[in-house]
């Protein structure tokens, strides 16, 4: 008889369908549990108080994001600085705040608290790995790189660049008042209007004009997108402002799959993945040529004078020339075409956006375009920045536009770890304790509302919807310094607040402050003092109401217009040519 095998201990069979089926049933039920019950009956925010509601698809989203409510307002109104909004279904707690020391804590320690993934992605979808993308130790080294533009020499070189654009835009302005029969993409002839007088829309032509300068400043190239309308800038940026505007795939459901999902776009491709893909192709393959043709002419020593070592590329590729810093401190070809990116989109169309709001606000107030444009014949001519930069008025309507029209309406972190934030306002939570501080979770999420902060009458006082100039007012003031004490003092809560100035957040503020803040003040006064010079600024009559929407950042529109027209703000120009005539033909919108 032969020897008896060892019987396998080691036997594997595998799963029925009927298990395979209970294992994921059983797996959905813990989600489900988990997600409904388990932590919001744990949340460490259960108890904080908050508006009712917030149990559908969205939550209280649609109600924060919402640019033409005070509903938030009524919120902060009520509840206080500091409450509880809901996310998805009503299960999802997130914070809300305009406290200022919760604000300081949360922006200041950027290794706790970061972008979400999804925003991360929706942002990476447009400019690839920039500045507004990266976090941690990659943020702060090619933080450290784009700083250079805005410091020393550098920075007085830019504002050369600027004044230049700002006066190939005052020409073409100009022109199109001169030349009823001339037609630009930002003006088309219109046989009714007065002489002299042209309708132009103020968006599209800033938007051309600071991409212009974010050209020259980015890679020392020339687009002339204001004035060469077929050239190699303007199809590039074209295709730039195609992808932004409102198309298939780029809102709703749909985009939400491309975020979550990134094969979608592969084998669904929608309006908005092509209009994207284009246009990303397009800068990506103008970034390759040009860092190749730059890293020649810097090998080759012909670029060694001051002028030609102040755009970005060049800084970020001396930077990686440097034989003693570490790999790691190093920009990769990714995040130098991604820095190319962020500049080219974010830098111009933000920085537009708030200046054509600014432009439509003191079209609706003739009285501040007057006494803005009083300060401003008062000086002789080309004044170096530095003198402009301290132009009171200038200054306080330049810091009420940004106060008003930031480019973001607010955004949004997700704690990384367990946390502990202080409050500079007490709150009373549902079960009768008071706390100064608040316990969040990994996980859960801040809202930091950059628009409800700048628009709460607590601290900007019960006209803080109105556009005022006077807030700021006092001379001497510099944009970069700090908000008048008379402004300040409304209120205690102001003291201390985050931003560039108090409660100033246009700029965000902490490690992820926006690196190009003084290069915005800088476009949109050497702009403002340039045209207020030549041009008064009014209302189209019949032209409709002008709105604002978000599709990373805020934008103006026409009402009713959006889908069909995308976004604009035209506005009335004709030549300034003294009190006696300024006012006969006033227009405005009915």
């Amino acid at each position: 008889m032969e020897p008896q095998q060892p019987r396998d201990t080691t036997y594997f069979r595998p799963p029925t369908v009927l298990e395979i089926l209970l294992l994921g049933l059983a797996y959905l039920g813990y989600l489900i549990f988990n997600t409904f019950v388990y932590k919001p009956c744990t949340s460490p925010l259960k108890d904080l108080p908050g508006p009712p509601g917030g149990t559908s698809r969205n939550g209280h989203v649609n109600d924060i994001i919402n640019m033409h409510s005070n509903t938030v307002l009524e919120w902060i109104d009520t509840y206080g600085p500091t409450f509880l909004v809901r996310g998805p279904y009503g299960v999802h707690h997130r914070i809300f705040t305009v406290d200022t020391r919760a604000l300081n804590h949360v922006l200041s320690h950027d290794s706790i608290y970061t972008k979400t993934g999804i925003v991360r992605r929706l942002i990476r979808r447009y400019i690839k790995e920039g500045l507004l993308v990266s976090e941690g130790d990659r943020h702060r080294v090619q933080k450290k790189v784009a700083q250079k533009l805005f410091v020393g020499n550098g920075f007085k070189g830019t504002g050369v660049m600027v004044r230049e654009e700002a006066h190939r835009l005052r020409q073409v302005l100009t022109e199109l008042c001169s030349n009823p029969n001339l037609t630009t993409p930002y003006s088309p002839h219109n046989a009714d209007m007065p002489e002299s007088h042209r309708e132009v829309d103020m968006y599209k032509a800033s938007t051309r004009s600071m991409f212009d300068v974010i050209g020259r400043v980015s890679i020392d190239h020339h687009f002339n997108t204001i004035g060469d309308w077929e050239g190699e800038g303007s199809k590039l940026f074209k295709k730039l402002v195609h992808m932004q505007q409102p198309t298939g795939g780029n809102r709703g459901l749909r985009l939400l799959l491309s975020l979550y999902f990134p094969i979608v776009d592969k084998i669904w491709a929608c309006d908005n993945s092509n209009l994207v893909n284009e246009a990303m192709d397009t800068l990506g393959a103008i970034a390759r040529k040009t860092k190749s043709e730059r890293q020649i002419e810097i090998d080759q020593g012909r670029r060694e004078s001051e002028e030609d070592n102040r755009d970005l590329l060049t800084m970020m590729l001396r930077h990686n020339s440097n034989e003693s810093l570490g790999h790691d401190q190093k920009l990769s070809d990714e995040e130098i075409e991604g820095q190319l990116a962020t500049f080219l989109f974010a830098g111009s169309e933000t920085t537009a956006s708030t200046l054509s709001l600014g432009l439509y606000h003191m079209s609706c107030d003739p009285a501040i375009q007057t006494r803005l444009r009083t300060e401003i014949l008062a000086c002789e001519g080309d004044l170096p920045y530095e003198q402009i930069d301290e132009l009171p008025y200038l200054d306080a309507v330049a810091k009420e536009i940004f106060r008003m029209e930031p480019a973001i309406s607010g955004t949004i972190r997700q704690a990384q770890k367990d946390d502990i934030i202080p409050l500079a306002q007490p709150v009373q939570l549902n079960d009768g304790r008071v706390v100064s501080e608040l316990k969040i979770r990994k996980g859960q999420l801040v809202h930091v509302p950059i628009e409800h902060l700048h628009r709460s009458t607590s601290i900007w006082g019960p006209a803080a919807g109105t556009f005022d100039p006077n807030r700021f007012y006092s001379p001497p003031l510099r944009s970069s310094d700090q908000i008048h004490e008379s402004a300040s003092s409304r209120s205690s809560k102001r003291d201390d607040g985050p931003g560039i100035t108090s409660n100033f957040m246009t700029f965000l503020d902490g490690p992820r402050r926006c690196v190009g803040y003084k290069l915005a003040i800088m476009e949109v006064k050497l702009i403002l003092y340039t045209l207020l010079r030549e041009f008064e600024f009014g209302l189209v009559q019949g032209g409709g109401k002008i709105l604002r929407w978000n599709m990373l950042s805020n934008r103006p529109f026409v009402s009713g217009t959006l889908t069909s027209r995308g976004s604009r703000l035209p506005l009335v120009i004709k030549p300034y040519r003294g009190d006696d005539t300024a006012k006969k033909d006033e227009v405005e919108v009915k």
